[in-house]
Protein backbone atom coordinates (compact mmCIF):
# COMPACT_ATOMS: atom_id res chain seq x y z
CA UNK A 1 0.00 0.00 0.00
CA UNK A 2 1.40 3.51 -0.99
CA UNK A 3 1.15 5.64 1.84
CA UNK A 4 0.33 9.45 0.75
CA UNK A 5 2.69 12.25 2.07
CA UNK A 6 0.91 15.31 3.59
CA UNK A 7 1.55 18.25 1.35
CA UNK A 8 3.90 20.99 2.53
CA UNK A 9 2.51 24.96 3.17
CA UNK A 10 2.96 27.52 0.72
CA UNK A 11 6.84 29.06 2.21
CA UNK A 12 8.25 25.28 3.65
CA UNK A 13 10.93 22.73 2.52
CA UNK A 14 11.65 20.07 3.65
CA UNK A 15 15.49 19.16 4.52
CA UNK A 16 17.10 16.67 2.24
CA UNK A 17 16.03 12.92 3.89
CA UNK A 18 14.07 14.58 6.90
CA UNK A 19 12.18 11.55 8.37
CA UNK A 20 8.37 11.33 8.51
CA UNK A 21 5.98 9.98 10.58
CA UNK A 22 2.69 8.31 9.74
CA UNK A 23 -0.12 9.94 11.08
CA UNK A 24 -3.46 8.18 12.86
CA UNK A 25 -4.97 8.29 9.90
CA UNK A 26 -2.16 6.26 7.47
CA UNK A 27 -0.87 9.45 6.17
CA UNK A 28 2.75 10.40 6.52
CA UNK A 29 4.07 13.99 7.08
CA UNK A 30 7.82 15.79 7.31
CA UNK A 31 7.16 17.50 10.94
CA UNK A 32 7.71 20.94 11.22
CA UNK A 33 11.23 20.83 13.09
CA UNK A 34 12.91 19.16 9.67
CA UNK A 35 11.37 21.69 7.45
CA UNK A 36 13.38 25.15 6.25
CA UNK A 37 11.55 28.19 5.51
CA UNK A 38 11.43 31.00 3.52
CA UNK A 39 7.92 33.06 3.93
CA UNK A 40 6.67 35.69 1.54
CA UNK A 41 3.94 38.07 1.87
CA UNK A 42 1.56 34.88 -0.55
CA UNK A 43 2.87 32.33 2.06
CA UNK A 44 2.06 34.78 5.08
CA UNK A 45 -1.21 35.75 3.49
CA UNK A 46 -2.06 32.19 2.67
CA UNK A 47 -1.46 31.10 6.62
CA UNK A 48 -4.02 34.41 7.47
CA UNK A 49 -6.47 33.42 5.25
CA UNK A 50 -6.87 30.16 7.66
CA UNK A 51 -6.91 32.01 10.90
CA UNK A 52 -10.53 32.89 11.82
CA UNK A 53 -11.42 34.91 15.04
CA UNK A 54 -13.35 37.95 15.53
CA UNK A 55 -14.74 39.56 12.82
CA UNK A 56 -13.85 43.26 14.45
CA UNK A 57 -10.15 42.35 14.43
CA UNK A 58 -9.13 41.87 10.83
CA UNK A 59 -5.60 40.67 10.56
CA UNK A 60 -3.27 42.33 7.75
CA UNK A 61 -0.01 40.70 6.08
CA UNK A 62 1.47 44.11 4.57
CA UNK A 63 5.77 44.53 3.34
CA UNK A 64 7.51 47.64 3.68
CA UNK A 65 11.45 48.24 3.81
CA UNK A 66 12.34 46.55 6.88
CA UNK A 67 10.33 43.08 5.48
CA UNK A 68 7.15 41.26 6.38
CA UNK A 69 4.78 41.95 9.14
CA UNK A 70 1.58 41.36 10.76
CA UNK A 71 -1.11 43.57 12.10
CA UNK A 72 -4.43 43.61 13.69
CA UNK A 73 -7.11 45.63 13.43
CA UNK A 74 -10.05 46.83 15.63
CA UNK A 75 -13.09 48.10 14.53
CA UNK A 76 -14.85 49.91 17.48
CA UNK A 77 -16.80 52.83 18.30
CA UNK A 78 -15.08 56.31 17.69
CA UNK A 79 -14.44 57.57 21.21
CA UNK A 80 -13.54 61.19 19.93
CA UNK A 81 -16.32 61.92 16.71
CA UNK A 82 -15.64 64.89 14.85
CA UNK A 83 -19.01 65.50 13.84
CA UNK A 84 -21.68 64.87 16.85
CA UNK A 85 -23.89 63.86 14.38
CA UNK A 86 -21.88 60.40 13.38
CA UNK A 87 -21.31 59.34 17.76
CA UNK A 88 -22.80 55.87 16.99
CA UNK A 89 -20.32 55.47 13.80
CA UNK A 90 -17.45 52.56 13.52
CA UNK A 91 -13.98 53.40 12.84
CA UNK A 92 -10.53 51.23 12.71
CA UNK A 93 -7.54 51.93 14.32
CA UNK A 94 -4.60 49.80 13.88
CA UNK A 95 -2.30 48.01 16.59
CA UNK A 96 1.53 47.91 16.35
CA UNK A 97 3.07 45.81 13.34
CA UNK A 98 4.37 42.60 14.35
CA UNK A 99 7.56 41.77 12.22
CA UNK A 100 7.70 37.89 10.34
CA UNK A 101 10.98 36.69 9.42
CA UNK A 102 11.05 34.85 6.23
CA UNK A 103 12.61 31.66 8.06
CA UNK A 104 9.91 31.80 10.79
CA UNK A 105 8.44 28.30 10.74
CA UNK A 106 4.57 28.36 9.79
CA UNK A 107 3.68 27.47 13.37
CA UNK A 108 5.27 30.38 14.82
CA UNK A 109 3.51 33.07 12.35
CA UNK A 110 -0.06 31.61 13.08
CA UNK A 111 0.89 31.91 16.95
CA UNK A 112 2.20 35.62 16.36
CA UNK A 113 -1.09 36.47 15.07
CA UNK A 114 -2.52 34.68 18.07
CA UNK A 115 -0.37 36.66 20.18
CA UNK A 116 -1.07 39.74 18.35
CA UNK A 117 -4.99 39.87 18.88
CA UNK A 118 -4.87 38.99 22.57
CA UNK A 119 -2.52 42.41 22.92
CA UNK A 120 -5.00 44.21 20.50
CA UNK A 121 -7.61 43.19 22.37
CA UNK A 122 -5.71 44.00 25.39
CA UNK A 123 -5.26 47.23 24.51
CA UNK A 124 -8.62 47.75 24.17
CA UNK A 125 -9.81 45.94 27.76
CA UNK A 126 -6.94 48.50 29.48
CA UNK A 127 -9.23 51.52 27.85
CA UNK A 128 -12.27 49.69 28.93
CA UNK A 129 -11.89 49.75 32.38
CA UNK A 130 -13.11 53.42 33.98
CA UNK A 131 -12.77 54.92 37.44
CA UNK A 132 -14.47 58.40 38.46
CA UNK A 133 -12.09 60.25 40.57
CA UNK A 134 -12.73 63.86 41.56
CA UNK A 135 -15.82 63.83 38.98
CA UNK A 136 -13.86 62.97 36.07
CA UNK A 137 -14.21 59.84 33.91
CA UNK A 138 -10.56 57.89 34.34
CA UNK A 139 -8.71 55.18 32.65
CA UNK A 140 -5.57 54.05 35.17
CA UNK A 141 -4.49 51.06 33.36
CA UNK A 142 -4.37 52.24 29.87
CA UNK A 143 -1.14 52.07 28.02
CA UNK A 144 -1.02 55.49 26.85
CA UNK A 145 0.15 57.08 29.79
CA UNK A 146 3.31 59.67 29.44
CA UNK A 147 5.67 57.24 31.49
CA UNK A 148 8.55 59.64 31.39
CA UNK A 149 6.11 61.50 33.48
CA UNK A 150 4.59 58.84 35.67
CA UNK A 151 8.49 58.22 36.54
CA UNK A 152 9.37 61.74 37.50
CA UNK A 153 6.31 61.68 39.72
CA UNK A 154 7.47 58.39 41.27
CA UNK A 155 6.40 59.90 45.47
CA UNK A 156 3.38 60.65 44.32
CA UNK A 157 2.53 57.37 43.13
CA UNK A 158 3.90 55.38 45.80
CA UNK A 159 2.08 58.05 48.29
CA UNK A 160 -1.25 58.95 47.13
CA UNK A 161 -4.48 59.50 49.06
CA UNK A 162 -7.44 57.32 49.41
CA UNK A 163 -8.45 55.92 46.56
CA UNK A 164 -11.90 57.23 47.26
CA UNK A 165 -11.42 60.06 45.22
CA UNK A 166 -12.01 62.27 48.38
CA UNK A 167 -9.34 64.19 50.55
CA UNK A 168 -8.27 61.65 53.51
CA UNK A 169 -5.32 60.40 55.11
CA UNK A 170 -5.82 57.01 54.58
CA UNK A 171 -3.19 55.18 52.46
CA UNK A 172 -4.78 52.77 49.53
CA UNK A 173 -1.29 50.82 49.58
CA UNK A 174 -1.65 49.72 53.23
CA UNK A 175 -3.16 46.86 54.59
CA UNK A 176 -6.92 47.39 56.49
CA UNK A 177 -9.07 45.76 58.58
CA UNK A 178 -11.87 44.16 57.26
CA UNK A 179 -14.11 46.52 57.95
CA UNK A 180 -12.24 49.28 56.84
CA UNK A 181 -11.47 47.35 53.77
CA UNK A 182 -15.49 47.01 53.03
CA UNK A 183 -16.10 50.68 53.38
CA UNK A 184 -13.27 51.83 50.96
CA UNK A 185 -14.61 48.92 48.27
CA UNK A 186 -18.25 50.16 48.59
CA UNK A 187 -16.88 53.29 47.34
CA UNK A 188 -14.30 52.08 44.93
CA UNK A 189 -17.34 49.83 43.35
CA UNK A 190 -20.04 52.75 43.15
CA UNK A 191 -17.42 54.76 40.88
CA UNK A 192 -15.80 51.80 38.45
CA UNK A 193 -16.97 50.32 35.57
CA UNK A 194 -15.80 48.21 32.94
CA UNK A 195 -17.36 47.86 29.51
CA UNK A 196 -20.54 49.18 31.16
CA UNK A 197 -20.54 46.73 33.97
CA UNK A 198 -20.87 47.32 37.50
CA UNK A 199 -19.66 44.82 39.96
CA UNK A 200 -20.73 44.04 43.79
CA UNK A 201 -19.45 42.42 46.55
CA UNK A 202 -20.72 38.66 47.17
CA UNK A 203 -18.18 37.33 49.61
CA UNK A 204 -15.24 38.03 51.25
CA UNK A 205 -13.72 35.10 52.91
CA UNK A 206 -10.35 34.80 54.66
CA UNK A 207 -8.63 31.62 53.61
CA UNK A 208 -6.28 28.93 56.20
CA UNK A 209 -3.53 30.26 53.64
CA UNK A 210 -3.81 34.08 54.84
CA UNK A 211 -5.30 34.89 51.69
CA UNK A 212 -8.27 36.65 50.74
CA UNK A 213 -10.73 35.33 48.51
CA UNK A 214 -12.78 37.72 47.05
CA UNK A 215 -16.00 37.03 45.18
CA UNK A 216 -17.74 39.85 42.95
CA UNK A 217 -20.90 39.77 41.09
CA UNK A 218 -21.33 40.93 37.37
CA UNK A 219 -23.98 43.60 37.07
CA UNK A 220 -23.97 42.73 32.76
CA UNK A 221 -24.73 45.33 30.19
CA UNK A 222 -26.37 44.75 27.19
CA UNK A 223 -24.32 47.61 25.22
CA UNK A 224 -20.78 45.79 26.27
CA UNK A 225 -18.38 45.59 23.33
CA UNK A 226 -16.58 43.14 24.08
CA UNK A 227 -18.01 39.37 24.43
CA UNK A 228 -16.22 37.97 27.68
CA UNK A 229 -19.69 37.47 29.10
CA UNK A 230 -19.48 33.64 27.99
CA UNK A 231 -16.52 31.40 27.96
CA UNK A 232 -17.11 27.97 26.82
CA UNK A 233 -20.70 28.52 26.66
CA UNK A 234 -21.21 29.57 30.66
CA UNK A 235 -22.20 32.64 31.71
CA UNK A 236 -19.78 34.82 33.97
CA UNK A 237 -22.01 36.47 36.34
CA UNK A 238 -19.21 36.46 39.12
CA UNK A 239 -15.43 36.81 39.47
CA UNK A 240 -13.53 35.55 41.88
CA UNK A 241 -9.80 36.53 42.71
CA UNK A 242 -7.34 36.22 46.05
CA UNK A 243 -5.69 39.37 47.47
CA UNK A 244 -2.20 38.38 49.47
CA UNK A 245 -3.44 41.92 51.63
CA UNK A 246 -6.93 43.86 52.04
CA UNK A 247 -6.08 47.00 50.50
CA UNK A 248 -8.10 48.65 47.84
CA UNK A 249 -4.74 49.72 45.53
CA UNK A 250 -3.95 45.43 44.96
CA UNK A 251 -7.77 44.65 44.32
CA UNK A 252 -7.90 47.05 41.92
CA UNK A 253 -4.78 45.36 39.91
CA UNK A 254 -6.07 42.17 40.65
CA UNK A 255 -9.47 43.30 39.37
CA UNK A 256 -7.76 44.46 35.83
CA UNK A 257 -5.47 41.37 35.28
CA UNK A 258 -9.06 39.20 35.78
CA UNK A 259 -10.44 41.44 32.60
CA UNK A 260 -6.96 40.68 30.77
CA UNK A 261 -7.59 36.96 31.74
CA UNK A 262 -11.00 36.39 30.39
CA UNK A 263 -9.96 38.37 27.40
CA UNK A 264 -7.25 36.36 26.99
CA UNK A 265 -9.67 32.88 27.70
CA UNK A 266 -11.74 34.42 24.80
CA UNK A 267 -9.05 34.44 22.22
CA UNK A 268 -7.87 30.72 23.17
CA UNK A 269 -11.51 29.62 23.21
CA UNK A 270 -12.42 31.38 19.71
CA UNK A 271 -9.16 31.61 17.24
CA UNK A 272 -9.16 28.95 14.46
CA UNK A 273 -6.72 27.33 12.09
CA UNK A 274 -8.40 25.42 9.87
CA UNK A 275 -11.07 24.79 11.45
CA UNK A 276 -9.36 23.59 14.63
CA UNK A 277 -9.16 25.98 18.36
CA UNK A 278 -5.28 24.58 19.05
CA UNK A 279 -5.40 26.54 21.81
CA UNK A 280 -9.04 26.06 23.51
CA UNK A 281 -8.40 24.50 26.94
CA UNK A 282 -10.70 21.50 26.11
CA UNK A 283 -7.81 20.30 23.79
CA UNK A 284 -6.21 17.16 25.86
CA UNK A 285 -2.86 17.91 27.22
CA UNK A 286 -1.52 14.59 27.86
CA UNK A 287 -2.88 13.86 24.01
CA UNK A 288 -0.39 16.76 22.68
CA UNK A 289 2.50 15.59 24.70
CA UNK A 290 1.99 12.40 23.27
CA UNK A 291 2.18 13.55 19.84
CA UNK A 292 5.02 15.60 20.79
CA UNK A 293 6.82 12.44 21.93
CA UNK A 294 6.47 10.76 19.06
CA UNK A 295 7.86 13.41 16.17
CA UNK A 296 10.24 15.49 18.53
CA UNK A 297 13.38 12.48 18.56
CA UNK A 298 13.60 11.35 14.51
CA UNK A 299 16.24 12.18 13.96
CA UNK A 300 18.10 10.01 16.71
CA UNK A 301 17.47 7.25 14.16
CA UNK A 302 21.00 5.29 13.79
CA UNK A 303 20.44 5.13 10.31
CA UNK A 304 19.32 9.09 9.65
CA UNK A 305 23.34 10.02 10.98
CA UNK A 306 23.97 11.83 7.84
CA UNK A 307 20.66 14.08 8.14
CA UNK A 308 21.69 14.38 11.93
CA UNK A 309 24.65 16.50 10.72
CA UNK A 310 22.84 18.07 7.91
CA UNK A 311 19.75 19.30 10.72
CA UNK A 312 22.10 20.45 13.47
CA UNK A 313 23.47 22.54 11.00
CA UNK A 314 20.72 24.02 9.30
CA UNK A 315 19.58 24.82 13.03
CA UNK A 316 22.54 26.41 13.41
CA UNK A 317 22.41 28.46 10.24
CA UNK A 318 18.78 29.89 11.27
CA UNK A 319 19.76 30.88 14.97
CA UNK A 320 22.61 32.87 13.57
CA UNK A 321 20.50 34.79 11.43
CA UNK A 322 18.45 35.93 14.41
CA UNK A 323 21.86 37.34 16.10
CA UNK A 324 21.51 41.27 16.44
CA UNK A 325 24.08 43.37 15.30
CA UNK A 326 23.50 46.49 18.11
CA UNK A 327 25.12 50.30 16.76
CA UNK A 328 28.40 50.79 18.99
CA UNK A 329 27.08 53.28 21.79
CA UNK A 330 26.04 53.42 25.65
CA UNK A 331 23.37 50.97 25.07
CA UNK A 332 25.55 48.17 23.76
CA UNK A 333 28.14 48.84 26.46
CA UNK A 334 25.68 48.00 28.58
CA UNK A 335 24.28 44.35 27.10
CA UNK A 336 27.69 43.76 26.65
CA UNK A 337 28.55 44.12 30.59
CA UNK A 338 25.38 42.54 31.04
CA UNK A 339 26.58 39.53 29.09
CA UNK A 340 29.95 39.61 30.80
CA UNK A 341 28.57 38.04 33.59
CA UNK A 342 27.28 34.90 32.06
CA UNK A 343 29.91 33.72 29.73
CA UNK A 344 27.38 32.71 26.92
CA UNK A 345 29.23 30.76 24.34
CA UNK A 346 31.48 32.76 21.63
CA UNK A 347 29.20 31.94 18.35
CA UNK A 348 25.94 33.04 20.11
CA UNK A 349 26.97 36.62 20.75
CA UNK A 350 25.64 39.90 19.19
CA UNK A 351 27.67 40.89 16.44
CA UNK A 352 28.86 44.63 17.09
CA UNK A 353 28.09 46.91 14.35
Amino acid sequence: MTLTVEALLAGETALDNAPKTELADGRLCVPQHYLSYNHTLLSVEALVLDIDYDPRYPVFVSHENTGLYIQVGVIGMDNYPTNPSNESQTKIVYGRKWRVEPQLPSSEIIQTVFLALKKAREHEVRELFRLQHNNKTTTPFNNHHDLPLLTRSEQRLQHSGDSSGENSANNPTRANSVAEFNQQLDRVLSRLNYDGQRFELLSLLRRPSGQYLIELTVKANQDSRLQEATISNTQVDFISFFLAELNINQFLHQLMQQFIDLSDRHVDEHFRYRGFTRFSWSNHVEAIAEISAEVRQLHKDENLQHFHQHWQKNNYETDRSRIPIPAPGELWDKIHRQLKQFSPQEHTLPVNG
